[in-house]
Formats: C-alpha cells, sequence, structure tokens
C-alpha cells in the first residue's frame, strides 16, 4: 500500500513564510516600475519581473494547501526563512523612504535575486514525487532570467 508522504506543520509554516518572501519581492518590483515609470522600457521590465514573483508565490501558496503532499523534506528551518522575511520588508521600508537611483535599484534586485534563488520551492524541498516536482523548478530558472534581465538593463542603459 502506498504511503502519503507530507512535511510537517511546521514546514508548511515555512512554506507560507517563503510565499511571503515572494510576495514582498513583487511589491519592491512594483514600487520600482512606478518609481521609474518615465522610462517604459525599465518599467515594464519590473512589472514583468513582479509578475514572475507571484507567480512563485502561488507555487508556495499551492504547496502550502497540498499540506507537503509529495514533499519529503524542508532543507531549512523557521527562523533562517523568518530572518529573511524580516530582512525583505525591512529594505523593502527602507527603500519606500528612501528611493535608490535607477543603477542602485538594478544592482539591488540581481543582488536580491541571487540570494533569493536559494529560497525557491526547487532549492528547498526535496520532492517524492517527480512529477510535483518539475512543476516547481521552474522557479530557479525564473531567477536566474530576472538576473539576465536586470544586467542586460544595466548594460544597455550604461548605468553599471
Amino acid at each position: 500500500m502506498h504511503e502519503e508522504v507530507r512535511l510537517t506543520v511546521g514546514d508548511v509554516s515555512i512554506l507560507d513564510i517563503c510565499r511571503e518572501i515572494e510576495e514582498t519581492a513583487a511589491q519592491l518590483y512594483r514600487y520600482f516600475a512606478k518609481l521609474y515609470e518615465d522610462n517604459q522600457a525599465v518599467s515594464q521590465i519590473w512589472k514583468k519581473t513582479a509578475e514572475e514573483e507571484d507567480e512563485h508565490a502561488a507555487q508556495f501558496r499551492l504547496a502550502s494547501r497540498l499540506h507537503g503532499s509529495g514533499m519529503q523534506v524542508l532543507k531549512t528551518d523557521y527562523n533562517k526563512v523568518k530572518t529573511v522575511l524580516n530582512k525583505m520588508q525591512t529594505v523593502y521600508e527602507g527603500v519606500k523612504a528612501s528611493p535608490p537611483q535607477l543603477n542602485e535599484a538594478l544592482r539591488f534586485a540581481i543582488s536580491l535575486e541571487r540570494a533569493l534563488s536559494e529560497y525557491h520551492i526547487s532549492a528547498l524541498v526535496t520532492f517524492h514525487d517527480k512529477e510535483l516536482a518539475r512543476l516547481f523548478t521552474s522557479m530557479k530558472q525564473n531567477d536566474e532570467n530576472h538576473i539576465e534581465r536586470f544586467e542586460q538593463v544595466v548594460h544597455a542603459f550604461s548605468v553599471a
């Protein structure tokens, strides 16, 4: 008989915090889109990236709703992800209080995307269900695309 593999309730709460991290990144990128709306091309990049962060948040939301079904092991702990969330929220509030120049915002986004790549579900969870694993593996590739996109903007606008 097949035994259902699930994460613990505590692990599922970690997935919820990871969703909040993604939502905070999306809010930050939407803020940058509005802040730099005078440059339509750059503003669109911020908006597109925010939408992709929303998709990442939706994946964490789905994983949480599945109560970890098909997932075996979570490779992080509550305190670590809670610290990341708190830092993200503090940075977001700081950016709103003192808006950066475009070049600073782009450099920050590149750094942020590199740091957050380890907090995506494909990096945090060992999956029991291979099909479920495939569903969630796209997030890491999206982050690499985000970094590449921001680096192209830095290069194209010579703001490096």
